[in-house]
């Protein structure tokens, strides 16, 4: 009788071999994640550069259609020497509707007066307007059929913004300011166009063609989640005495994790790095040095080797030309 030699079927890992699986895939997950994830935040980060570099354009056609000028929100202006007031249409959002909704309610009637609104809308119109319109009676948003998108008007690493009130003013400037945090939602309508839903700030006043300006002058690019108007946008740091400006509290430094020398904070769309800035001559860039400092430097400033950034500033022929320009957000 032949015999054979008995066994036993193995029907899975030992212990040991399942912890050495385990180990081992978790080792490539260490490896795998920050790569997968330092990727996705350069394509964002490109994303976004793009999306600038795209407003650039949209600003250019305008330029083209308005004698050299980029758009000038209407407003009445106390000071000649001075441009102001561009904030009161709702900031930013003012270029793209006269009509700034968001996640409120509103509505104007059918005989063109205000209807109901509710909730943290932005600018509905003016009194000397009417609803949906500017102080001087258009209701036809400046940038009207210069985009193909308005999602182009929202960064893919935006994750936070904040509701100061119906248009952010040079006093609401600190996120201790604001109202109520918001989630940035990319605009699908004018109705959806709203500070709170813009990743960018706009610097207004500025020429196509000027031979009062250098270099080709910066135009749009990264807001910060402080209310970026006039001198205190970018935190209101004061860059010349490296402080808070005015010496005011709370420090955006110990509050906020805002980095003096790029002029941004921890939790912006690019963290403390920097933001995205489009120039008037299409060109496009990351730029890492504090705005207040390389855009608008004077040349007093530029002889000081500790403050010199670059050639970006439009102060560098003229020493008030930024008198006559104004952030918004």
């Amino acid at each position: 009788m032949k015999r054979y030699p008995l066994y036993t079927k193995r029907v899975g890992f030992t212990l040991i071999e399942l912890l050495v699986v385990i180990a081992i895939i978790a080792l490539l997950i260490g490896i795998l994640l920050p790569a997968l994830s330092g990727a996705r935040d350069s394509a964002q980060k490109l994303k976004c550069l793009t999306q600038v570099r795209g407003m650039g354009q949209a600003f250019t056609f305008y330029a083209d259609d308005s004698r050299d000028w980029y758009p000038i929100i209407p407003a009445q202006q106390p000071d000649s020497r001075y441009l102001d007031n561009q904030y009161t249409a709702g900031g930013v959002a003012g270029l793209f509707s006269t009509f700034q909704i968001g996640d409120g309610e509103g509505s104007i009637n059918d005989d063109g007066t205000p209807g109901s609104v509710s909730g943290d809308v932005g600018f509905v119109g003016t009194p000397a307007g009417g609803a949906g319109a500017y102080n001087n009676g258009n209701s036809t948003p400046l940038m009207r059929g210069y985009l193909e998108t308005f999602e182009i008007l929202t960064c893919p690493t935006d994750k936070i913004d904040y509701y100061w009130s119906r248009f952010p003013t040079p006093t609401n400037k600190l996120i201790a300011d604001a109202r109520t945090s918001k989630i940035p939602e990319p605009p699908k309508t004018e109705r959806d166009i709203i500070h709170y839903n813009i990743s960018y700030l706009y610097i207004a006043g500025l020429k196509s063609i000027d031979p009062s300006i250098q270099f080709s002058p910066p135009l749009w690019g990264d807001e910060t989640n402080t209310g970026d108007v006039s001198v205190n946008a970018w935190y209101g740091w004061d860059w010349r005495e490296n402080q808070p400006g005015g010496g005011n509290e709370p420090n955006p430094v110990s509050e906020y994790g805002f980095n003096p020398k790029t002029g941004y904070a921890k939790d912006d769309n690019h963290g403390d790095e920097g933001g995205n800035f489009v120039r008037a001559d299409g060109s496009a860039a990351f730029i890492d040095t504090n705005p207040q400092a390389t855009f608008f430097m004077s040349p007093e400033d530029i002889e000081d080797e500790d403050l010199r950034t670059s050639s970006l500033s439009i102060n560098l022929i003229n020493p008030n030309r930024s008198n006559k320009v104004q952030v918004i957000d």
